[in-house]
């Protein structure tokens, strides 16, 4: 960066061009009058062990299909017995992991610090800035699109057993299934924000005449929590068939013997989130520079010279969704078993069924991230003198 300036004109450095030993300063250390052009000084911006934002725009998409039909026939003749014996064991898997524009978290104990500005001259429009550093933060996350979570399940085991006159029939059929359509879809999650950061603006020590926006060390952050955003539409819809048939059926002065047994888990709950911001670390530091400046009693500083505020430490990330969050369950469970016996007979029909629903939902959209603990958000310290320029050479 090729500008007229020292590391720092206030403390210890002389007015004039001569030095304590008598020997000129080079020319390139001195401002002419009015020779700053704008934005000569830049320090700041700088940024270390922030999380990577997350965009993610179009469809995601899990869509599974499952069937399952067996079929299990005994049809025996006159005076012959029929057996029909079925056991089934199945798990249907169809569970999702879904997730979407989500931003990094911010690392831990990182530094972002903008350098020390000092100079000599009358100053155009924002001519130093040391601030605008960032560490720790937490990514953004961004969601633009649509989850969708629909798997088919079916199951319809059938168990047929028939005999003819003087015979016996029996149909026995165990079935032992679980049903997992569970989905955990996550989508605009801002990242967590890191823990024992700090960024801090640079000093600036300056001599001269000032115009509008000159100095600025603040606009420092750390350790806040991405902001999460979500549009669209999360969908989570299962359907689950589950149609077990069990018949025997026996002719005259026979037996007829139909037993069922099913125990059946269907786990349909989903956990969706959406649009959720980034939780604040814990023990950041976030400061604005310290800014000294003389100024000509002529020429004083213009309107928003010194910002040395505006730092943030800590927060929490701000949550936005727009759209559709729905889950939508289907289980259909409806086992039959039938005995039918002839005149004379006997006909039994026993089933036994144990059956668990879950089809609970947890649904998170919009929510803001929690702020941190023992953080510090802090303005610089400003200092000035509104001395004229001659004053301070006659005294140099």
């Amino acid at each position: 960066m090729n500008h007229r300036s020292v590391p720092d004109p206030v403390h210890g450095v002389p007015l004039d061009r001569k030095a304590h030993l008598g020997n000129d300063l080079p020319g390139s250390w001195w401002l002419s009058e009015h020779s700053w052009p704008r934005f000569l000084t830049h320090t700041g911006d700088n940024s270390a062990g922030n999380g990577g934002k997350g965009h993610f725009a179009g469809s995601l998409i899990h869509s599974s299909y499952a069937g399952f039909e067996p079929l299990n026939v005994a049809w025996p003749g006159v005076h012959a017995p029929a057996l029909a014996h079925q056991t089934n064991v199945a798990h249907f898997d169809q569970s999702a992991s879904q997730i979407a524009g989500v931003g990094g978290d911010g690392g831990n104990w990182n530094a972002a610090s903008g350098g020390n500005a000092g100079a000599f001259g009358s100053f155009g429009s924002a001519a130093i800035g040391t601030g605008g550093n960032s560490a720790g933060n937490g990514g953004d996350g961004y969601f633009f699109g649509a989850m969708v979570h629909a798997p088919v399940a079916v199951y319809n085991p059938i168990n047929i057993a028939v005999a003819g006159p003087h015979a016996t029939a029996d149909a026995h059929q165990t079935n032992n299934v679980v049903f997992d359509q569970s989905a955990t879809q996550i989508a605009g999650v801002g990242g967590d924000g890191g823990n024992g950061n700090a960024a801090s603006g640079g000093n600036v020590s300056a001599i001269g005449s000032t115009g509008s926006g000159a100095t600025g060390t603040g606009d420092n952050s750390s350790g806040n929590g991405g902001d999460g955003y979500a549009y669209g539409g999360i969908v989570h819809a299962t359907f689950a068939f589950y149609y077990p048939i069990n018949i025997a059926v026996a002719g005259y002065n026979s037996t007829a013997n139909a037993d069922q047994t099913n125990n059946v888990v269907f786990d349909q709950s989903a956990f969706q989130m959406a649009g959720v911001g980034g939780d604040g670390g814990n023990g950041n530091h976030a400061v604005g520079g310290t800014a000294d400046i003389f100024s000509s009693i002529f020429e004083l500083i213009g309107s928003d010279v010194i910002a040395t505020g505006n730092n943030s430490a800590g927060n929490g990330g701000n949550g936005h969704f727009s759209g559709s969050m729905v889950d939508i369950d289907v289980a259909i469970y409806a086992p039959i078993n039938i005995a039918v016996a002839g005149y004379n007979s006997t006909a039994e029909a026993h089933q036994s069924n144990n059956v668990v629903f879950d089809q609970s939902v947890i649904q998170i959209a919009g929510i803001g991230g929690d702020g941190g603990h023992g953080n510090a958000a802090l303005g610089g310290d400003f200092a000035m003198n509104l001395l004229s320029d001659l004053h301070l050479l006659d005294h140099a």
